[in-house]
């Protein structure tokens, strides 16, 4: 059960997709004009930045993690424990796979046009 609502669910879901094909785009552009290649698939690249950005967050935020308690004490005394249960960054391997999506798409790219030309 989620503890927010499911308009904000959403919205961050549509938040994280933007960003992932935001991501994917830019990295596809980028690895397009270091291969010598038009970037002419930038959308097949931002979408699929997205697809990597959304399953590397949410991958991560459901798979098992060793569990990892700290402690903390605020000002009066009062004593913080907090323990996590999943990777607390999941975002950093969402963006990781996000680039990795768009970037290993176009670089497949290029090699069957590479394949083709010596064909």
């Amino acid at each position: 059960m989620l503890p927010s609502s499911w308009v904000v669910v959403l919205f961050f879901v549509l938040e994280y997709a933007l960003a992932g094909l935001i991501i994917g785009a830019a990295t596809g552009w980028g690895v397009a004009l270091l291969t010598g290649i038009r970037p002419v698939a930038l959308l097949k690249d931002a979408l699929m930045g997205s697809t990597g950005f959304l399953v590397g967050m949410f991958g991560v935020a459901l798979t098992p993690w060793p569990r990892n308690t700290i402690t903390y004490k605020l000002e009066g005394g009062t004593t913080v424990t907090s323990t996590m249960n999943s990777y607390q960054h999941p975002e950093r391997v969402a963006i990781v796979a996000a680039i990795l999506f768009a970037a290993f798409y176009e670089l497949r790219r290029w090699r069957a046009r590479k394949a083709a030309r010596l064909a």
